[in-house]
């Protein structure tokens, strides 16, 4: 049997309530400013608006109060398939649905959220989404923390935007080489070390990787424009896998 939730029907579903996260509410921002003629909306003239993300498998709903502003509100459900007339939906009273967050959205403001750790820290950061500040995680807010960060995070861009790291060996390399390099950091913060005993360490962990796989896919390649689109590269990863090949390829001639 059909189910209406928050201004649309829904059948073969069932819809479990969940913690609405600061991507969920840009989601629904994004969908009501792109659903306006001249992009540009407040919440008094939008009824309702969703958003599905296919990352976690939610959908979230913004609904206009009935009577007023104070009773709108943003909901956010996973979603699983289920037969008909099994239609569900669970709900819980404890989880926040205020629009305080769209509204500062609306308002041009960002959305600021801490990161949950470094890999999500960095994932933000890559995916460089205008609507949000995010911050690094408490134990790295430190001046040291912060150099760390950036060192990260200049590997983890060079990496992602080479095609060489996309696939195969080069994803793997890629991997080993950002699970070596987070474990490190890691380390050095705990023991109180600095930007330069983590630079150390990349070295180190660069002389030990296993390279093989990578220089061969780079040599061929065969594509000046690899090169091009990689070097130069603030990535100590990248220029050391480039300047391996580079190796290799002069002692074959």
């Amino acid at each position: 049997m059909a189910i209406w939730l928050h201004g649309f029907i829904s059948s073969g579903k069932r819809y479990i309530q969940v913690d609405t996260q600061t991507h969920h509410i840009i989601g629904v921002f994004l969908h009501i400013i792109y659903s306006s003629p001249m992009r540009f909306s407040t919440l008094e003239n939008t009824k309702s608006a969703y958003f599905k993300c296919k990352e976690d498998a939610t959908i979230t709903f913004y609904q206009a109060g009935m009577k007023n502003e104070a009773n709108s509100g943003i909901w956010t459900y996973l979603v699983y398939e289920c037969s008909l007339m099994e239609e569900k939906v669970f709900r819980d009273s404890s989880i926040d649905t205020s629009t305080n967050l769209l509204k500062e959205l609306l308002a041009g403001k960002k959305l600021v959220r801490l990161a949950e750790n470094i890999h999500d820290y960095l994932n933000c950061k890559y995916n460089q989404c205008e609507y949000l500040d995010i911050q690094l995680p408490l134990n790295w807010n430190t001046s040291e923390g912060r150099e760390i960060a950036d060192l990260l995070l200049a590997e983890f861009n060079a990496l992602k935007a080479s095609s060489v790291f996309a696939e195969n060996a080069g994803k793997k390399y890629m991997q080993a080489v950002l699970d070596s390099f987070i474990k490190a950091a890691q380390e050095v913060l705990e023991i109180g070390g600095t930007a330069k005993d983590f630079e150390a360490e990349q070295y180190k962990i660069l002389n030990q990787i296993r390279i093989d796989e990578i220089v061969n896919i780079i040599i061929d390649y065969n594509d000046y424009r690899i090169w091009q689109e990689a070097l130069p590269s603030k990535s100590k990863a990248v220029e050391y896998a480039f300047n391996t090949a580079l190796s290799f390829i002069y002692r074959i001639k």
